[in-house]
């Protein structure tokens, strides 16, 4: 199998807390490590993980660079944003009224013809005629 994931599935994985379906992250973080599936995600969720993990105020900034490390190791299949990417992200912003920020990982999904899996709010509202998952269902 293979899915894109969004950020708010990635950031889970490397949480201090006890987050809300954070098992179910691990769980695919688990299933991936064993070779048993696929993770995709737009180089996009990089910068936002960095960005989560900067703004923790739990995590200093040596914590926050060796939690990215970690990520980064993971060699997930990191697609770079192209303009087939970029004009799908923006059909998309303004037919659900979303941010593109979110879109991409939806036009990704689109254009693999793979489904996302989020855990992501906003994506609640979208979800009906797209491929989402939402994580807690996965």
């Amino acid at each position: 199998m293979e899915y894109v994931l969004d950020s708010s599935v990635l950031v889970k994985w490397f949480s201090p807390y006890d987050e809300e379906h954070r098992d179910k992250a691990l769980s695919l973080l688990n299933l991936y490590k064993e070779g048993k599936i696929d993770l995709y995600i737009p180089e996009l969720a990089i910068c936002e993980i960095s960005n989560a993990l900067r703004y923790n105020k739990n995590l200093n900034e040596s914590e926050v660079k060796d939690i990215l490390k970690s990520f980064m190791s993971l060699e997930l299949l990191t697609v770079n944003l192209n303009a087939d990417i970029i004009d799908k992200s923006l059909g998309i912003s303004y037919e659900d009224n979303i941010t593109v920020y979110d879109a991409i990982f939806i036009a990704l999904s689109n254009i693999l013809k793979i489904p996302l899996i989020t855990a992501n709010p906003k994506h609640l509202k979208v979800k009906a005629g797209r491929n989402i998952i939402l994580l807690h269902e996965f």
